[in-house]
C-alpha cells in the first residue's frame, strides 16, 4: 500500500529514503506526512560531526500531482546543534530547494505544462494551485532562450504583439530548413536590425545564403548592408495578396456601377447579385472552388462553376481583362523555374504596367521594382520552393500566446514564451 502510494504522489526517486508515509483530507487539502530517513549530517559552520538532536520542524511544501484537488507534503525535518561551534541547523529536505515551498516536481510540471502555446501562466496557476507571480517566477529563472545559430535560409517577417510595449511590431527570424526560430527581436525598426546583426559574428552571416521577406523596404536594405553575400527572396503568397487586393478593389468598383435603382434596368440588380455572391471566384483558385452544382436562389436554379464564371466575366471588359491577367500571373507564379522565368517575368511586368486600369498599372511597377526578388522566390532548397509560409503558421501561434494571455507585460518574458512553447527543444536551466 506505501508503494502505490509513493508512486500516485510521483515521490518514486524518494523511495528508498521514506521512513514515514502518512496521508489525510484536510479542508479539501490532501496532507502528506513525510518523515524520511535519518542521514549522517554535519555542521554547515565547522563540519564537524558531532550533533545534538533537538527537535522536529515541520515545513509544508506544494506537490501538485492533481487536477482537481490541491496537496501539500508535511515534511518532518530534524533540527541539530553543532556541539562544538553552537550552530542550529535543520536537515536539508529532498523535495524542494532551500527555502522554497514548492515541489521540485511542481516546478517541472508547470514547465512543461507551459510548453504548449495555447497554456497560459494564469492557466498553470489554476492548474497547479500556486499564485500567477510564482508561475512566472518559476519560468523567469529557468527558462532563457538563447539564439539560434543563422542557417542558409532565414525567413524574415513581424508580428503584432500590443500597443503596450514601446513598439507595436516585434520581428521574427525562422529558420527555414529546421523549421524552428532563430530569435525574437522587439522592433522591426531598421536601425534596430542593423545594430542586432553588427553583433552577431561575420563568420556566421557569411553562411547566410537566402532570406525571404514581404516587400518591406527597410528588411531589404538592413539585408543589403548588412548581408552583402546573401540573396533577397520576395514570398510568393505576399505578391499574390497584393494582386488579390487589387482584383477584390475592381470588382468592386464594377458592382457598384449596377446598384439597382428606380430607372435602372432590372438585370442590372442581378450583375450586383451576382458579383457580389461569387466574389470568391475573383481571387480563389479555380480549381479550388466547389465542382458541384452551385445555388443561385435569386434565379431559383443550379449553375456549375465554369457557367457562373462565365457569366461573371461577360458582365464587364475590364473586370474580365484583370480577372485573365491575374490567372495568367498566377500560372507563371505556380510552374516558372528560376533558371528560365527572366522572359516570362517581363512580359507580365510589361501587361501590368501598359494596362488600362491605374490599379494593375500600380501593381506592374511593383513587379518592375522587386524583379530580381521575385525571381529569387522560385529558388529550391531542402527539395521545395523557399516561401514565407512556415513563419505565417508561426505567426499564427505567435498571436494565440498573446490573445489566450492577454498581453504579456515583459518582451523578454514574451520573447522566452514564444520560443519555448514553439521550438519545443529550448532546455531547462538547472538554477
Amino acid at each position: 500500500m506505501k508503494h502505490d502510494t509513493i508512486n500516485i504522489l510521483h515521490l518514486e526517486r524518494y523511495r528508498n529514503e521514506i521512513e514515514l508515509l502518512e496521508t489525510r483530507i484536510e479542508s479539501n487539502f490532501l496532507i502528506v506526512e513525510i518523515k524520511f530517513k535519518k542521514r549522517d549530517m554535519q555542521c554547515p559552520v565547522c563540519q564537524n560531526t558531532h550533533l545534538r538532536f533537538l527537535e522536529y520542524k515541520y515545513k509544508k511544501i506544494i506537490h501538485s500531482i492533481s487536477t482537481n484537488q490541491p496537496c501539500k507534503l508535511r515534511i518532518h525535518q530534524r533540527r541539530y546543534q553543532c556541539r562544538q561551534c553552537m550552530k542550529t541547523f535543520s536537515e536539508h529536505n529532498l523535495i524542494s530547494d532551500p527555502f522554497e515551498n514548492i515541489s521540485l516536481y511542481t516546478k517541472v510540471s508547470i514547465l512543461n505544462y507551459l510548453k504548449d502555446y495555447n497554456h497560459t501562466f494564469t492557466s498553470a496557476s489554476h492548474h497547479y494551485y500556486v499564485s500567477i507571480q510564482t508561475v512566472m517566477n518559476i519560468f523567469d529563472r529557468y527558462v532563457e532562450a538563447k539564439r539560434r545559430l543563422f542557417p542558409k535560409v532565414v525567413n524574415i517577417d513581424e508580428v503584432f504583439i500590443s500597443r503596450a510595449h514601446a513598439y507595436k511590431y516585434a520581428c521574427v527570424l525562422y529558420d527555414f530548413t529546421y523549421k524552428k526560430i532563430i530569435d525574437v527581436l522587439p522592433t522591426r525598426h531598421k536601425h534596430y536590425l542593423i545594430q542586432y546583426f553588427s553583433r552577431v559574428p561575420k563568420s556566421e552571416l557569411n553562411q547566410i545564403e537566402v532570406v525571404i521577406m514581404d516587400m518591406w523596404t527597410s528588411y531589404k536594405e538592413v539585408v543589403n548592408l548588412c548581408l552583402p553575400h546573401a540573396k533577397i527572396a520576395v514570398d510568393s503568397f505576399h505578391i499574390i495578396r497584393i494582386l488579390n487586393e487589387i482584383i477584390k478593389r475592381i470588382r468592386i468598383d464594377t458592382m457598384n456601377k449596377y446598384r439597382l435603382n428606380k430607372s435602372a434596368p432590372e438585370h442590372d440588380d442581378m450583375y450586383y447579385y451576382m458579383l457580389k455572391k461569387f466574389h470568391y471566384f475573383f481571387v480563389k483558385n479555380y480549381e479550388d472552388i466547389y465542382d458541384g452544382r452551385i445555388r443561385i436562389q435569386k434565379l431559383n436554379t443550379y449553375w456549375h462553376k465554369s457557367e457562373i464564371l462565365n457569366y461573371l466575366l461577360l458582365i464587364d471588359d475590364d473586370l474580365k481583362s484583370a480577372y485573365k491577367l491575374k490567372e495568367k500571373y498566377r500560372e507563371f507564379n505556380l510552374t516558372a523555374e528560376y533558371e528560365s522565368c527572366d522572359m516570362e517575368l517581363e512580359q507580365l511586368i510589361h501587361a501590368f504596367r501598359n494596362h488600362k486600369l491605374s490599379g494593375l498599372r500600380s501593381f506592374g511597377r511593383t513587379l518592375n521594382k522587386w524583379k530580381t526578388e521575385i525571381k529569387n522566390s522560385f529558388l529550391i532548397y531542402d527539395h521545395r520552393r523557399i516561401s514565407n509560409g512556415p513563419i505565417e503558421s508561426v505567426n499564427n501561434k505567435i498571436k494565440t500566446i498573446i490573445k489566450t494571455s492577454n498581453g504579456i507585460k515583459s518582451f523578454d518574458r514574451l520573447r522566452n514564451k514564444i520560443m519555448y512553447s514553439i521550438n519545443k527543444d529550448i532546455p531547462i536551466k538547472s538554477k
